[in-house]
């Protein structure tokens, strides 16, 4: 009975295709466009809300302009190594500021965020920074620090990269992040990128 039932069930589906090519569903869907990622050109466009990326080297690409772990943002990469880059803009404003840099409080504070990731699937492990530094972006300086940090249930077990902050006039942060597998990372992608971004 149950192998009969799944017959049934694979003749429908079936059934359902053809009617669905029938009426010329496969080329309305290829119409739609729907599975196509964007041009570079819109994407640029649409992070115009974040920052202006219309400078960046043709060596960088933006995968996309989203909503990533809550926070509007933009996400890129250099296409040769694969390295990261992204610039968040948080709804709270104090979650990280340049302050925090300077004062001592920034590794307090990326705990506690990690803290609150504790049980999700992928996660920070080992979190250790590794140096301080500034570079210039958005017209201003930046500081960050470069972290090394294990990554549970993924290929890549460490990675490693910066956190920096920028801030505006009304002292709202945007947090700019890179990263890449542990041993090929690369601050001069990471600056060359940054150093473009307004």
């Amino acid at each position: 009975m149950g192998c009969l039932r799944f017959i049934v069930r694979v003749i429908i589906v079936v059934l359902a295709i053809i009617g669905f090519k029938s009426i010329g569903g496969i080329d309305f869907i290829k119409n739609l466009h729907i599975f196509e990622k964007p041009s570079q050109e819109v994407l640029i466009e649409k992070s115009k809300m974040i920052a202006d990326f219309s400078k960046i080297p043709d060596e960088y690409e933006i995968d996309r302009t989203a909503d990533m772990l809550g926070y509007k943002g933009v996400l890129a990469e250099h296409k040769a190594s694969g390295q990261k880059l992204a610039v968040l803009n948080p709804d709270n404003k104090a979650i990280l500021t340049k302050k925090d840099f300077s004062d001592g409080s920034v590794k307090k504070k990326i705990d506690a965020m990690n803290e609150k990731l504790a049980y999700q699937y992928i996660r920070f492990e080992n979190f250790k920074i590794l140096k301080h530094g500034k570079f210039n972006s958005m017209g201003q300086s930046i500081p960050y620090i470069k972290y090394e940090a294990e990554v549970t249930n993924l290929p890549i077990k460490k990675i490693e990269g910066i956190i920096g902050v920028a801030e505006d006039k009304e002292k709202n942060s945007k947090i700019l992040l890179s990263a890449a597998q542990s041993g090929k990372y690369s601050q001069i992608i990471t600056e060359e990128f940054f150093n473009k971004v307004k």
